[in-house]
């Protein structure tokens, strides 16, 4: 074909019937190459799922990069980390100048009544800021106000998805009833859509408000998580030096518990640590995950490696075919490029085959997922992870079909062609003496000539001339000759 025409689709689909049916003919081998490649791109896929759905995915909130965690550090008694408490609350989320939202949250467990059966289920105590926090609305009603969450309001329930559709069968007329947590009539105000979670805690059924006693609060009781937003253009280094503007102020407003001094909370010498929020949830296993999909990544090339030796030991029996296509005219980028595309075709198997093996394998981990494993929920098989595995396929095909190009679709394949041509003359030369050395008759006397006479003036050229073999594309040192009795 001429240089600058593109190949037609034809020609591909051609090649396409080719490769299959060539690897039709020899089950072992496409076996064992599909089995070593999906095991390589499988594995890669499973790690970068969990990596990606940990990692790489924004935290499932409005602008997750403005939410931090709000905690402290007491360096006068040697703790290096300490959650927050009520005192703290009222005076980050009263006096503050870098949060939009302060809130506050904790685990819980409480008795549901007055639903079906009695079951005792997890709850999420927070503040009202909470869900404004979070950035995600209610699927049905409305969260939390600060008249919910002060101390003699009516009690309040908000229900998560999940309990929603197995308690109530997801119906929408759920709103304005009541149900009993711990024996206290609560009204249920709002349900959150599928997409809210708790960071990296099990997912409660229920949100329930603290309505904290203000007048009742003392300093100290750091139990609580706190999540704050910033405000637009604030950096954390900013909300850092906020924050310990108002550790002092906290310690002016509210009394030391009974027992405690207010000097002992000044010598623990408190300050802040302000932190973006998913690395709180994610934790130290990031570190991990990247250590692993390393691993795994050694995994993939030695694969590679072992297909690679496949595909050269496969076209080394094809090395003879290769070279009288060579010697016939077939250019060294044609032949490349059918090598190149059977080991696309081997790579794209492979890859759908490990695809399908890493969804199996995803889910059995979420199901039985290590207890502490954060996002859990996320983990999956999405867009990025089939772009992941395409790039895999296309690197596999790559790194397996470059190295039998190298070798084997250039100049060498003359030589593969010469040695197959005097192979075939010592084969005959020997058949011929020993057909000889059978019998006196068949070749010891003048009458030899008979059996076999080759005349120059009969032998008979396909090609008239080298001319009209180089126009033919072939190679002029070849013929076709016929030799007359």
């Amino acid at each position: 074909m001429p240089e600058g025409v593109f190949l037609p689709m034809g020609y591909f689909q051609s090649q396409l019937k080719q490769v299959l049916r060539r690897l039709s003919r020899t089950p072992m081998f496409t076996m064992v190459t599909l089995i070593t490649l999906a095991a390589g791109v499988g594995a890669n896929t499973v790690v970068f799922s969990v990596l990606e759905g940990i990692l790489i995915k924004p935290l499932p909130y409005s602008h997750p990069e403005q939410l931090v965690s709000v905690a402290h550090s007491a360096p006068g008694v040697n703790i290096k980390e300490l959650p927050a408490g009520p005192s703290n609350y009222f005076i980050y989320r009263e006096q503050n100048r870098s949060f939009q939202e302060v809130a506050m949250s904790t685990g819980d467990s409480g008795s549901v009544t007055g639903v079906a059966e009695p079951e005792q289920v997890r709850v999420q105590r927070v503040t009202d800021g909470l869900i404004a926090t979070f950035g995600i609305p209610p699927l049905l009603g409305r969260g939390f106000n600060k008249q919910d969450d002060t101390p003699g309001s009516p009690d309040t329930v908000v229900l998560m998805y999940a309990y929603w559709q197995r308690k109530f069968g997801g119906k929408r007329d759920v709103i304005g009833q009541t149900i009993k947590v711990d024996g206290k009539p609560r009204q249920i105000i709002g349900v959150m859509p599928r997409e809210f979670t708790m960071l990296n805690q099990e997912d409660p059924a229920l949100l329930l408000p603290f309505q904290f006693d203000r007048a009742k609060v003392f300093l100290g009781n750091f139990s609580y998580s706190m999540v704050a937003r910033l405000k637009p253009g604030v950096t954390m280094e900013q909300a850092s030096a906020d924050v310990t503007r108002l550790l002092p102020v906290v310690g002016q407003t509210f009394p030391p518990p009974p027992g405690f001094s207010l000097k002992m909370f000044e010598d623990a010498h408190f300050i802040p640590l302000i932190r973006p929020l998913k690395d709180i949830v994610v934790g130290d296993v990031g570190k991990l995950l990247w250590v692993l999909m390393a691993s795994i990544g050694m995994v993939l090339l030695i694969a590679c490696a072992n297909v690679a030796n496949l595909v050269l030991v496969r076209v080394e029996g094809r090395r003879q075919e290769l070279a009288i296509r060579t010697a016939l005219g077939a250019r060294w980028d044609r032949i490349a490029l059918e090598l190149l595309f059977e080991s696309l075709v081997l790579g794209v198997l492979g890859s759908l085959l490990g695809l399908g093996l890493a969804y199996g394998a995803l889910r059995v981990l979420v199901s039985v997922a290590p207890r502490g494993l954060p996002r859990v929920n996320e983990i999956g098989i999405d867009a990025t992870v089939l772009l992941f595995t395409l790039g895999l396929a296309l690197l596999t095909s790559v790194l397996c079909g470059c190295i039998p190009i190298f070798k084997y679709a250039g100049a060498r394949l003359a030589t593969g062609l010469r040695e197959g041509a005097r192979g075939a003359s010592q084969t005959r030369e020997t058949t011929s003496r020993a057909q000889c050395a059978g019998g006196d008759a068949g070749c010891a006397g003048p009458g030899a000539a008979d059996l076999f006479r080759v005349d120059g003036a009969h032998l008979r050229g396909s090609y008239q001339s080298a001319a009209g073999l180089q126009q033919a594309g072939r190679d002029p040192d070849l013929c076709s000759v016929t030799a007359k009795p």
